[in-house]
């Protein structure tokens, strides 16, 4: 089987096992009192704190995710789109630095999952991240921007750089924070950041 196939049934099988998942996390009495939007034709997973593919990460609560229609098709202008809120305890001690390192744990991981034991070349792959305070006036109650370099390893096979908007939003009935993520190789002039802002304007922790 081309290697390529193989990769996209690995994914299958990750998006198969991803809802069962988060069924057994809700079973054990999960906190997911909030709403977080998804637009006709996106994708949604859930996913339970510690995340299979990054354990490190040591956050309580889950992840809730929303992939574009063409987030796993290369020649779409939204590939590679997607956002996910981390629906978390409150971490007083959360800073950009803290953040973009957790971030490049989550991708190493990410693709340490979707590659698992096929034979693909890894050497030049690369888990980076920058995040800082917008250099301008914040706009939407952006909290950090910047860029993540990870390896695509669903399509391509190759490095890729996303531009990256985080939102922090407490949600202290609940005794939770929600930190928002919105991912696009996009520029933000581009169309898809509109799309991306609606869903994270459309958050609600009632």
């Amino acid at each position: 089987m081309p290697q390529k196939e193989m990769l996209m049934a690995r994914l299958a099988s990750l998006l198969i096992l991803i809802p069962i998942l988060a069924w057994a996390s809700a079973e054990e009495g999960q906190d997911a009192s909030f709403f977080f939007p998804a637009p006709d034709g996106w994708l949604t997973e859930t996913i339970p704190f510690p995340l299979g593919f990054a354990p490190s990460l040591a956050y309580e609560g889950l992840e809730e995710l929303r992939f574009a229609p063409g987030m796993f098709k290369a020649d779409q202008e939204d590939f590679w789109t997607y956002a996910f809120v981390w629906w978390v305890t409150p971490c007083p001690d959360l800073t950009p630095e803290i953040l973009a390192r957790d971030l490049e744990v989550y991708f190493e991981g990410l693709t340490g999952a979707v590659v698992g034991d096929q034979e693909i070349d890894l050497s030049g792959a690369e888990f980076s991240c920058h995040l800082a305070l917008p250099d301008s006036e914040p706009e939407s109650g952006i909290w950090l921007e910047g860029t993540a370099v990870t390896f695509d390893s669903f399509v391509t096979l190759e490095n890729i750089t996303l531009n990256v908007r985080v939102h922090l939003q407490p949600c202290p009935e609940q005794g939770r924070s929600a930190v928002i993520f919105q991912l696009s190789p996009q520029p933000y002039s581009h169309s898809v950041w509109k799309t991306l802002e609606n869903i994270q304007e459309g958050f609600l922790c009632p």
